[in-house]
């Protein structure tokens, strides 16, 4: 086959959408597939970084185009850039020939290309596979960015009614994910439950203590709660901030927060408000470095927003699973995450606000033994490895672009 990817995350971008898309693509052409991208040359999280026009890379053809770099400082800034980098590649796409491709994979960022995947696939006689991540304006409702009844909120109502409705195949991440899909029009028989595998291919392994990322950090001995990822209105921190509030006089515990985002300010903040010095904040790390990363922490955060089950999809969960470390889950009780956690013991689960049980959790976890602590982690691991192989995950979603068997 011969398929063009069209995304404005993906490789070197550090965001996790670019990187998983970025492992199909080589995964495609390593099982013989011809794959063209067509991207960004700005970075996600820093316009100022900016990328090749033209690499190729484990045999994909990168080509990244220019548009606006205004960066998330607000959200008319995001929004300009969203509708210019969109405008950009539609007008870049007109030019492929028809019948030039056997699929275009779009995904969910930026908001709406979806719609530019379809528009193309129609004029050009190519199948377009929506491969969803998250699903607007579900996500920017749920946020308080939109109001329910909207014009806006109506019109974008449509268009993912559009674009769901008319592609060829769909990629959910989840089944909550799916069953909503459907909901919304999607073909029952095209589309394909597959959840993302952890973006690093092996585990540190080595004393606590003398992990370098610990050891760079100043972590010492205390029990170290980590937040590692995009800091997102759809991944509300304030139940962990307040837990970090009423615990700034208990030395035995540090809250880290790793990576970037809209609400990475809001960390900041609320740190500087407070004076707490037991927030650290450290910016994204590198795909080679991420495992080192995760393994510093003692207890890994995986977070979703109330009321956001189906339309997006917490994929911290994998890299915590994998990283063999205890869980802590704040979040609906009926999700995806909440369903993995409940078949495995000594994680911990609960819903946002409930503040005082997150700190009578976090009391219990540091008066456990140390050999606790990786007997729930090496559970979680095992899981993982059984549950979320990611040599499985990416076959199955080979097979389901390949119009192989169901799985």
């Amino acid at each position: 086959m011969k398929i063009l990817f069209i995304t404005q995350v993906f490789y070197p971008d550090t965001v996790a959408t670019g990187q998983v898309l970025s492992d199909v693509a080589d995964f495609l052409t390593s099982n013989g597939h011809e794959v063209d991208a067509i991207t960004s040359r700005y970075s996600y999280e820093d316009k100022e970084v900016v990328y090749l026009k033209n690499e190729i890379k484990n045999g994909v053809n990168i080509k990244r185009i220019n548009h606006s770099k205004m960066g998330k400082a607000n959200s008319f800034y995001r929004l300009v850039d969203f509708f210019t980098f969109n405008f950009t590649i539609f007008i870049k796409l007109l030019f492929i020939k028809r019948k030039g491709y056997d699929a275009i994979i779009g995904t969910t960022v930026p908001p709406f290309l979806a719609l530019i995947g379809v528009w193309i696939s129609k004029l050009k006689n190519i199948p377009f596979y929506y491969y969803v991540m998250d699903l607007q304006p579900e996500l920017s409702i749920a946020s308080g960015m939109l109001k329910p009844n909207s014009m806006a909120s109506k019109l974008f109502t449509m268009i993912g009614n559009y674009s769901i409705r008319h592609s060829k195949k769909l990629i959910s991440l989840d089944k909550y994910m799916t069953e909503y899909l459907i909901k919304r029009g999607a073909n029952s028989k095209e589309t394909y439950t597959i959840p993302i595998w952890p973006l690093f291919e092996s585990r540190h392994i080595g004393n606590r203590l003398d992990n370098p990322f610990r050891v760079q950090n100043d972590f010492g001995n205390r029990i170290v709660v980590m937040y590692s990822g995009n800091h997102a209105y759809v991944h509300p921190l304030d139940t962990l901030l307040e837990a970090a509030l009423k615990l700034k006089d208990n030395k035995d515990f540090l809250f880290v927060f790793v990576g970037g985002g809209v609400r990475k300010k809001d960390v900041s903040e609320f740190k500087m408000k407070h004076g707490l010095v037991n927030i650290l904040q450290i910016p994204f790390q590198s795909r080679e470095y991420f495992h080192i990363s995760l393994d510093a922490s003692d207890i890994q955060v995986v977070i979703l927003g109330d009321e956001l089950v189906g339309y997006t999809h917490p994929n911290k969960i994998y890299g915590a699973l994998f990283a063999a470390k205890p869980i802590l889950y704040i979040g609906p009780e009926e999700s995806h995450v909440a369903d993995i956690l409940k078949e495995l013991d000594g994680n911990m689960l609960l819903q946002h606000k409930q503040t005082d049980k997150l700190i009578a959790y976090l009391v219990a976890f540091s008066n456990l033994d140390k050999s606790v602590w990786e007997e729930i982690g090496n559970r979680n691991a095992d899981f993982a490895q059984i549950q979320f192989s990611p040599i499985y995950l990416k076959n199955k979603l080979l097979n389901s672009l390949e119009n192989r068997n169901k799985l």
